[in-house]
């Protein structure tokens, strides 16, 4: 039952999760305090601030202070850092209709962007950026170029960590069938063929070849294809080629596990996969310690050698309704200096600041020892593509005739006008909103 709460001399419903939201942020302020700051640095005495960093991506309240929310506090102990995940009653409609307190919107760049302007919150951080001295040309390009993009040419959102794909082999399956491990720099053909020697059946147990999940193909390719034309708003399934270079390559991968959906958690927990090909950071969101396992650069194109996938950059984006743009800007800085992005490294996390400090330490303390770590960072990233409100339902569409394909009871050019014309008919729904 929605009740009503008075703010700023208005009366607005609003769900009970977000009336605690809102009382919380009307409470007393707390005093100035002071704190050990991470690894040995002083912590900064500030006026007592409540910053609310909002998402929609669905991380824990642990999995964002590990990440970010413990390090901005230690750094800032006069500043309340809150996190906030969206939930029920906790959408950005909800947020927005009660008035309540988004300081920051964080999400993967697929919907940092999109979401600030779908809601009207997008904010200019470009002197924000300058006054608190954030080096753009020291982050990795593609992430800075893509935020560049999507705000028009100003910056709405910052990349604070990045992610991109991976190619992961089970070593014991390799040697148990007498196949070569592979090597950095391994193109899709050579991964298909290798995948196909791996299809077997042993000892009354069967073994698979590849799994994958469609994002990395369809969200990451290295080709850098949008679904959706940003000049014309048109889709892009029949008038890009490369759709067909990336389509026929699914379908033989999906060949190689009987047109089973095999992806990271068939592969870390069912150890019959020689390979998976999925988001770079696997091993910190899996128990990997009972597996064999080591990684190699992401498959190149013959289109387009020595290219890795997209990256996956996270992105922070000062909101144009908070009322501390300036103590939210600081913090972002911070997250972003060369002593936070080496910690992180240090852990794995991938970061965007491309310091040769901060590349070296990549994860040095990591739990996994002997493993090609540098195959995440050692080639160059593709562009990212143009991203649309829409973006999860145009991949989606993209991605459903995958099954029917590679089982052949659907050809590519049948496929492509069906995505094709479901495309058409989404994008006139989007545009009507």
């Amino acid at each position: 039952m929605n009740k009503k709460i008075g703010v700023k001399n208005c009366m607005v419903p609003v769900s009970a999760a977000v009336l605690l939201l809102l009382l919380a942020a009307c409470g007393a302020e707390k005093q100035q305090t002071t704190a050990e700051g991470p690894s040995g640095t002083t912590p900064v005495k500030k006026d007592p601030v409540k910053l609310v960093f909002y998402s929609t991506a669905g991380w824990t309240q642990e999995a964002f202070n590990e990440r970010f929310g413990d390090t901005m506090r230690k750094k800032f102990p006069g500043y309340e850092i809150e996190y906030v995940a969206s939930g029920k009653g906790m959408e950005f409609p909800d947020m927005l209709s009660a008035g309540a307190q988004i300081d920051v919107y964080w999400q993967a760049v697929d919907n940092t962007i999109p979401h600030l302007l779908q809601y009207k919150l997008e904010y200019d951080m470009t002197e924000l950026i300058k006054k608190y001295g954030v080096n753009l040309n020291q982050l990795e390009p593609s992430s800075v170029e893509a935020a560049r993009s999507m705000s028009n040419g100003k910056m709405y959102a910052l990349p604070i960590v990045n992610n991109a794909a991976a190619l992961y082999y089970n070593k014991d399956l390799f040697d148990k069938f007498g196949v070569p491990y592979l090597k950095d720099g391994v193109t899709w053909d050579e991964v298909i063929g290798v995948a196909k020697r791996m299809r077997r059946t042993d000892g009354g147990l069967e073994y698979y070849g590849i799994g994958s999940d469609v994002q990395p193909h369809l969200n990451l390719s290295s080709l850098s294809i949008p679904y959706v034309d940003p000049k014309t708003e048109k889709p892009t399934i029949l008038t890009n080629g490369g759709w067909s270079t990336i389509f026929n390559q699914l379908i033989e991968m999906k060949k190689t596990t009987d047109y089973k959906s095999l992806n990271a958690s068939n592969f870390v927990q069912e150890k019959n996969l020689a390979m998976v090909d999925g988001l770079a950071n696997a091993f910190l969101n899996f128990d990997m310690t009972t597996l064999n396992w080591d990684l190699v650069s992401y498959p190149s194109y013959k289109s387009a050698p020595g290219i890795a996938s997209q990256p996956l950059p996270t992105m922070f984006g000062i909101t144009s309704i908070s009322k501390h743009k300036e103590a939210a800007a600081e913090v972002l800085a911070y997250m972003l200096s060369e002593e936070v992005q080496k910690s992180l490294s240090e852990r794995a996390i991938i970061p965007v600041l491309q310091s040769d400090v901060v590349m070296k330490a990549f994860a040095k303390n990591s739990k996994y020892k002997d493993k090609n770590f540098q195959a995440i960072l050692g080639k160059k990233f593709a562009p990212i593509t143009p991203k649309v409100t829409y973006e999860a339902k145009a991949r989606s569409i993209y991605g459903k005739y995958v099954p029917d394909l590679a089982k052949g009871t659907i050809d590519l050019n049948t496929a492509f006008r069906q995505i094709d014309e479901e495309m058409v008919k989404l994008i006139a729904e989007e545009k009507a909103k």
